[in-house]
């Protein structure tokens, strides 16, 4: 099974590990998606509305949330027994992917991996 390798570097900031994880998963970005067009809304209006389960759907709003991505009207610890309503922070959003294009498209190669045998290249010599 292959190592996982996390990117090393200034250009890997919390930002772009937040935009890595929360815009490679399509059930959150089904929501961003839904709550774009529709919110705020209620989770179970999400939940209808996607292709998620019910326990995924809580999962990924709770992920969602900590990363700023969405706003709840109800503060955590005092939501038992009520129905908070949802909606996307599009300013966030547009905060990480212009995080993830600044690392992407600006950002300077990183130093050679130390766990990697360095080969001389052939043509050179």
């Amino acid at each position: 099974m292959p190592k996982i390798v996390h990117p090393i570097g200034p250009g890997w900031t919390a930002d772009v590990d937040a935009a890595m994880q929360l815009f490679g998963n399509r059930g959150q970005n089904e929501i961003i998606r839904y709550l774009n067009g529709h919110g705020p809304v209620r989770r179970g209006e999400i939940v209808e509305a996607v292709t998620s389960s019910e326990a995924s759907v809580a999962t990924h709003l709770i992920s969602l949330e900590n990363s700023g991505v969405i706003i709840v009207d109800t503060v955590r610890g005092r939501r038992h027994g009520r129905a908070p309503r949802y909606s996307v922070d599009l300013d966030r959003v547009k905060e990480l992917i212009g995080a993830l294009m600044e690392y992407l498209l600006n950002c300077q190669a990183p130093p050679p991996r130390q766990d990697v045998e360095q080969k001389p290249d052939p043509g050179s010599q």
